[in-house]
């Protein structure tokens, strides 16, 4: 697969219009309203593995969402909100189905696996995950309960693999799911712009970042 960067700092209005403007050619009205008192931010993966430029799994758009979820983490945690990171480690089982897809997996003494420092500072609250949900045989869906949130606001990578798994599994949970289109990435925009459309009809509201600040 040819990677590509398809979002940069000069096209992020352009991208961010069309991208929002295809998500309403799928659904045509918000069958949610944002609330951000009973929302958490989620953010997915923002590891060296994915986010460092010589790690072979390295997704290029990754840096250039990095300030939007800086941006986003800022009101949430403004808010008395929690903000939760996953962190990505592969368990050991070989015969399992993730390792035998990926073969090279990310383990828990590769320092790959760290958060990416631009954000670790962020990163208080993480939860370890080895599938690509980040709710399967995790504590989230009890620290949310736990916390009354009704509502998820996702970022990070990939788009079309984490990001969207997760928010399918939050969907399925009762959770209200905002997918934010400019705060993903994944390695193509095509992978990408597939993964916005497929949210937008059956599981969660497609939004920018701006919309969520301008809702502080």
């Amino acid at each position: 697969m040819m990677k590509e960067i398809y979002l940069t700092d000069k096209n992020r209005e352009e991208k961010t219009n069309y991208w929002l403007d295809e998500c309403r050619k799928i659904k045509s009205y918000r069958p949610f309203e944002l609330n951000l008192k009973k929302a958490v931010l989620l953010v997915l993966d923002m590891q060296d593995y994915f986010v460092n430029e010589e790690s072979h799994a390295y997704v290029p758009s990754s840096l250039n969402i990095i300030s939007s979820i800086q941006e986003i983490s800022k009101v949430i945690q403004g808010m008395g909100n929690k903000v939760i990171f996953s962190r990505h480690i592969d368990t050991e089982n070989e015969s399992s189905t993730m390792n035998r897809w990926w073969k090279d997996n990310i383990k828990q003494d590769n320092d790959q696996s760290k958060i990416v420092h631009m954000l670790n500072k962020q990163a208080l609250e993480i939860i370890e995950k080895s599938q690509y949900s980040a709710f399967y045989e995790t504590e989230l869906e009890t620290i949310l309960k736990e916390n009354e949130i009704e509502q998820v606001i996702i970022t990070g990578v990939m788009t079309n693999l984490c990001c969207e798994t997760t928010a399918r599994d939050a969907f399925m949970r009762g959770f209200e799911v905002f997918f934010v289109i400019d705060a993903t990435a994944t390695y193509t925009e095509e992978l990408h712009l597939g993964a916005l459309r497929a949210i937008s009809h059956g599981f969660g509201t497609c939004i920018s970042t701006r919309e969520i600040i301008d809702e502080k």
